[in-house]
């Protein structure tokens, strides 16, 4: 006769209930013990590669109180479907192999998650959900990367749990009284929503904390905050509304004028010239303007005090030319907002304006509104144009000529590289094409590199492990810094790779007639974040370097701007000494370059991390990350403040924008057609 939990078949239905409860219980402690053992094997892991955090016992001592936590918080969640399978089957062998099942989800959506994480060094939220099934399998097929020990970690935690399933149902101890016990203080825990999730205030380095977090709660929260959470709206037409700047809050910076509540973002254009008295303008001839957009290029290893070293000495030497923007913010975390931000200072919508495809509405920015003005315009980049959308942004504007990865059957192969062709590649392939056009037209174009990115696999590898050794003794690092370097070597040799790019292609540019006539604009899209991150803000703080032979002088400017100044002070530069048309109202979410040499902020914005979470927001010297409040130092050092009064009023002004995107979200008007038409590439 088979062993079950039912010999009678009169057992009352309470009875069953309990038993049912009682073995949950049990198997929910081999859960916990799977978890803890696969969070040994992921600390594991990160000694073995050499990322150990500081104070590392009490970070893990801190990270399995909050397992715990969420574990608790799954239980009813889970005891669902494994009361029906309980009340279903009445042998213990397939009752054992039910739970089985259950907890091995459970525990391979955990796997996953992880394998993110040691990937991409930042946890994976709810910015899962921004992305198309076709960006996520090209995203995932850069980045993977399979070696003995991941195929451990993934294969242990399941032959552990099978296991301790097994010895958890012997155990002797439970009563019913305690199996109801823990599913009501886990019923309780979600009820009132209790975070899994630790303070962030409490970690010295944002990779502490990414260390710290159980990466399974991470997402489910985000998740739930982003299908469940609902923004306030605010009516910016209201009497009681404030204009931007006219609070007293930030009375140092420009104020925008909103002039029809129909176009939430449409305002006059007020920016000021801050960029002429740098430049000897001939009025006679406009400049050409050519955008650099950096992948990955973050202040945190490049420029003066980065805090890992600098590791572009061709950029080092170039910004003592240059205007120099020490304290500059990229306006996302990611790269589906560059384009629209640096071209256009525009809005991001929802998840972003690329993401609306086809949707996107009519928008001035830079490359349209220079078309417009006689300029040639181009777009090159050695990748899949139909990324992100970003073929259909640039087509939008009118662009002459785009040149991707389907134009560079010339060259080798990519050199291991799944998105591209490497960036000495592209630099090779823009020269050729800059040297061919007329010199008759003025012309705009922007280049866009990949290198560094994921799988940070470039020509040569072993000369710029070379460089960057090379590098590093030029720092002055000592055997315990060259160490921690080295954990990355992939990502510096990589940087140091792109930074050679980029001498090729201002050594090659220069010999070009264009040359004396143009503008350089540099910026990195994001800052890595495959090498920890320091803070919050860490991501977002790129250099910009704006250079050109033109220049009367160089300056290093401490004032923070962001991407979203860049076309407000371009366009006004260029309206201003070169009698170029440019509009009278714009949507601009900027309000211009700070060319201040002191560190301060007197503009205030948004920051999108991810394609779903918009939960950063910059407002003078504050800076506010979801219900966390920090103060702004100069190079971005941020600590943590308690001071109500500042936090409401960051996020009455979040709310202020949430608004206005949430209306434009809803009717994707931007601007009456009767002044696009007036200026339309």
């Amino acid at each position: 006769m088979e062993n079950t939990f039912f010999e009678a078949p009169e057992y009352p239905v309470l009875d069953r209930f309990k038993n049912s409860a009682i073995l949950f219980i049990k198997y929910a402690v081999a859960l916990l013990a799977t978890v803890f053992f696969i969070k040994l094997l992921e600390y594991t892991y990160i000694i073995i590669k050499g990322n150990i955090p500081s104070e590392f016992f009490l970070l893990a001592l801190k990270s399995l109180f909050f397992d715990v936590i969420f574990v608790l918080k799954c239980l009813p969640v889970l005891y669902l479907p494994f009361l029906l399978f309980f009340f279903s089957l009445k042998v213990k062998k397939q009752i054992y192999i039910a739970a089985g099942i259950i907890f091995s989800i459970y525990i391979l959506i955990y796997l996953l998650l992880l394998k993110y994480f040691f990937t991409a060094l930042v946890p994976l939220g709810s910015d899962f959900y921004g992305y198309s099934y076709a960006d996520i399998k090209q995203t995932v097929s850069a980045g993977l990367s399979i070696d003995f020990l991941s195929i451990v970690i993934f294969i242990l935690p399941f032959v552990f749990l099978w296991f301790a399933l097994k010895i958890a149902a012997r155990i002797k101890s439970f009563n019913y009284r305690i199996a109801a016990g823990v599913l009501v203080v886990s019923l309780a825990l979600l009820y009132f929503n209790v975070s899994s999730l630790p303070s962030q205030t409490g970690f010295k380095r944002d990779y502490e904390y990414n260390v710290a977090i159980n990466k399974e709660a991470f997402f489910f929260e985000n998740s739930y905050a982003y299908f469940f959470d609902n923004e306030p709206n605010v009516d910016i037409y209201a009497a009681n509304y404030f204009e931007d700047g006219a609070d007293g809050g930030n009375a140092l910076g420009p104020q925008m004028k909103y002039v029809n509540s129909a176009y939430p973002f449409l305002r006059e254009e007020n920016t000021a010239d801050v960029l002429g008295n740098f430049f000897n303008v001939d009025s006679a001839r406009r400049p050409n303007i050519v955008f650099i957009q950096v992948e990955g290029l973050g202040r945190a290893f490049s420029g003066p005090n980065s805090y890992l070293g600098s590791f572009t000495p061709f950029l080092d030497q170039l910004r003592g030319r240059s205007l120099y923007f020490e304290n500059f913010l990229a306006a996302q975390g990611r790269t589906f907002a560059s384009l629209p931000s640096i071209l256009g200072s525009l809005p991001f919508f929802d998840k972003g304006y690329n993401e609306l495809g086809a949707r996107m509405p009519k928008a001035f920015t830079t490359l349209g509104l220079l078309k417009h003005n006689g300029y040639h315009s181009s777009f090159l980049m050695s990748t899949d144009v139909a990324f992100d959308n970003e073929g259909l942004f640039i087509r939008s504007q009118g662009v002459d000529e785009i040149i991707s990865k389907a134009n560079f059957n010339d060259f080798p192969a990519a050199h291991n590289s799944y998105w591209g062709y490497p960036d000495l590649d592209l630099m090779k392939k823009a020269i050729g094409y800059y040297a061919k056009l007329p010199g008759s037209q003025p012309f705009v174009s922007y280049i866009q590199t990949i290198s560094m990115h994921t799988p940070y696999k470039v020509p040569e590898m072993d000369r710029y492990y070379g460089l960057m050794e090379s590098q590093m003794n030029k720092l002055g690092f000592d055997e315990g810094q060259k160490g921690e370097h080295r954990n990355y070597k992939d990502q510096y040799a990589t940087i140091m790779y792109s930074d050679e790019a980029l001498k090729y292609f201002f050594q090659e540019f220069a010999k070009l007639p264009a040359y004396q006539n143009t503008i350089f604009v540099i910026t990195g899209d994001h800052r890595l974040p495959e090498i920890p991150m320091s803070t919050k803000i860490d991501r977002y703080h790129v250099p910009l370097i704006i250079y050109s032979p033109m220049l009367k002088r160089s300056a290093s400017i401490r004032a923070v701007s962001s991407h979203l100044d860049i076309t407000p002070s371009l366009m006004k530069f260029m309206q201003a000494n070169y009698k170029v048309k440019t509009p009278n109202v714009v949507t601009w979410v900027g309000t211009g370059l700070d060319t201040v040499r002191q560190f301060r902020n007197i503009h205030r914005y948004p920051l999108k991390q991810t394609v779903s979470d918009l939960i950063d927001y910059v407002s003078g010297e504050y800076f506010l990350n979801g219900q966390t409040l920090f103060n702004i130092g100069d190079n971005f050092d941020l600590q943590p403040m308690q001071d109500d009064n500042r936090k409401n009023q960051l996020i009455g002004e979040f709310n202020q924008y949430k608004s206005q995107n949430n209306q434009i979200i809803q009717t994707l008007k931007l601007l009456p057609d009767s002044v696009y038409k007036k200026f339309k590439p």
